[in-house]
């Protein structure tokens, strides 16, 4: 089974924020406090029309990271940390990708890799019981496909 999204993270209250601005921005509600918006082409196209940023990839560590969503991030991530995750697996092989940003800057620098979420998840606030990581203590399992 494949598990493939680009998504925003953060405190609940913090994505509401950009979900109110953004009527393509559909807030998640996940557990311990925090949301989730899934970085979907509609949204993407929205922003890019209407703060006029181009579609190209800032970071080469991250494959969907878009100038769209880097402004989105940093301008929605004053006074409060907002990650942006990216997974692409399938049948158990792929691969896993993100940036933290805190206050409008990168708080943890672009990096892909095993275990890359849970660093940033963690940085973000989540707890985790021994036995489970804090992927999922999000339940982000349950999100296996973006919505279109």
């Amino acid at each position: 089974m494949g598990h493939c999204i680009r998504a925003v993270i953060g405190a609940r209250e913090s994505v509401r924020r950009l979900a109110e601005d953004w009527l393509k921005a559909k807030v998640v509600e996940l557990p311990q406090g925090f949301g989730m918006i899934f970085m979907t082409d509609d949204l993407l196209e929205d922003v890019g029309e209407l703060l006029e940023v181009s579609d190209e990839l800032p970071f080469s560590e991250l494959e969907n990271f878009t100038e769209e969503v880097k402004t989105l991030i940093e301008r929605y991530s004053f006074r409060t940390k907002l990650a942006y995750i990216e997974t692409e697996y399938f049948g158990g092989v792929g691969t896993q990708a993100g940036v933290l940003y805190e206050n409008g800057r990168i708080a943890v620098e672009p990096s892909r890799g095993e275990g890359v979420i849970n660093i940033l998840l963690r940085e973000l606030g989540v707890w985790r019981y021994p036995d489970k990581d804090e992927f999922d203590m999000l339940e982000l399992g349950k999100y296996r496909h973006m919505p279109h």
